[in-house]
């Protein structure tokens, strides 16, 4: 199968082979044969929230404060969809519990959008998810181990085609644990596989891929821990403390139409 920078080239040399290659039925057999064979590269990228459909949404989770007196309390939390295919925002009538941000706490898996949630209603920690086609959100429970606050920070990696829970107490020595969701959304399945460590002036991990562990040092360098050897690479490869963003992903034809400005 030819890559997606020859089928590109292709496009000038003759009318049909242009008409042919921009035909949706061949751009989605062309990137579904792409999967099966794993074409997988890695790039270093500040951020990017892919869609596998053909339909490219952004979801949007505002949390609202309104000032009384001087002091911002929180109101309530609006939940948006941008859809390219309408080139519009809509907002989305659901309830959603604490959202937090930092690096690994989202996670596009499985058709599903992932975040780390607190929720006391529901019993503390979760995982939240938001199903991309049918919009609708879930909670799936975390590991019993994860009793907040515990000193623990988490991160939600993927790793041999399965959530991974990894938890780490930043500290000059650092270990983490890792957790596999076996059966996904099933909270039952969470099971502990290994431990990786102790691993100095490591920061925070980034991106598992194949069968190595991508993580930033706390002076913002890219390192790499090959979890067969337990070896760690370097690269030459540096950015601001908490910058740094590793993305794994898959060539496409599909072209995304420049639509207005998100504000």
């Amino acid at each position: 199968m030819l890559p997606v920078k020859s089928l590109l080239r292709c496009k000038s040399v003759r009318k049909s082979w242009y008409t042919l290659i921009t035909k949706p039925s061949f751009i989605s057999a062309h990137f579904n044969c792409n999967a099966v064979l794993k074409r997988s590269h890695c790039i270093l990228v500040k951020r990017v929230l892919p869609e596998h459909s053909s339909e490219y949404k952004v979801i949007r989770i505002a949390e609202l404060y309104e000032d009384d007196d001087g002091d911002y309390m929180f109101h309530s939390v609006n939940v948006e969809i941008y859809d390219l295919s309408t080139d519009s925002w809509r907002e989305i009538d659901a309830v959603v519990p604490y959202v937090w941000y930092f690096s690994c706490s989202e996670l596009l898996f499985n058709g599903n959008f992932h975040w780390w949630a607190d929720d006391e209603d529901y019993g503390g920690e979760s995982m939240l998810s938001f199903h991309i086609s049918t919009e609708v959100f879930q909670q799936i429970r975390l590991p019993d181990v994860c009793a907040f606050p515990d000193g623990n920070e988490r991160a939600f990696l993927v790793l041999n085609e399965s959530i991974a829970l990894l938890l780490f107490n930043p500290s000059e020595q650092m270990y983490f644990d890792i957790w596999l969701m076996t059966e996904y959304g099933i909270a039952e399945s969470w099971t502990k596989q290994f431990t990786i460590g102790p691993l100095v002036q490591v920061k925070q991990p980034l991106l598992f891929w194949k069968q190595e562990l991508f993580l930033e040092k706390v002076n913002g360098q890219l390192v790499s821990y090959d979890l067969k050897s337990q070896t760690l690479k370097e690269f030459q490869v540096h950015g601001a403390q908490d910058s740094l963003r590793v993305v794994a992903y898959s060539e496409s034809l599909v072209s995304i139409k420049r639509g207005s400005d998100i504000n």
